[in-house]
């Protein structure tokens, strides 16, 4: 039985609703909000960068890449934009805040620890350690597990 709901859903992905389904899943994990349905159309409806106008290549994983640009502190949508653009375009409260020049990662002087902090699927992450190393550890670990 197993089997076949694997091979269904396999089957599914592929079609345009499932297509939808995944991309807008992906969306929230990464923390955006809106109305998913608009948001989705106008990404699929988008060709060019809407801040540099470069064309969109389907399936590109470089500068071509169509990338959905949000605002970190409130997840609300701002552009659809090509991959160059997103990561160029940063928070910049965020870096302000980071002490480590890490995204979530602080250190807290008067207690002498490393803070990695994050949000993930609702649920608010804080670990502490003494030692730099191992919080950069559990970050990039945690990035690799969970892609968030």
């Amino acid at each position: 039985m197993e089997k076949k709901t694997t091979l269904y859903m396999r089957e599914y992905i592929k079609t345009p609703n499932g297509k939808k389904i995944c991309c807008i899943s992906k969306w929230k994990q990464q923390g955006l909000i809106g109305n998913y349905d608009e948001i989705y159309e106008r990404f699929i409806k988008t060709e060019k960068c809407d801040l540099c106008n470069l064309e969109f290549i389907e399936g590109h994983k470089g500068k071509y890449k169509k990338c959905m640009d949000h605002n970190h502190e409130t997840g609300l949508f701002r552009n659809v934009v090509c991959n160059g653009c997103n990561s160029a375009k940063t928070d910049r409260k965020k870096q302000i805040n980071s002490t480590s020049g890490y995204k979530n990662i602080s250190f807290i002087k008067r207690k002498k620890l490393w803070v990695y902090e994050k949000e993930f699927r609702g649920r608010k992450i804080k670990i502490t350690r003494k030692d730099k190393s191992l919080i950069l550890a559990i970050k990039f670990c945690g990035l690799l597990l969970y892609r968030y």
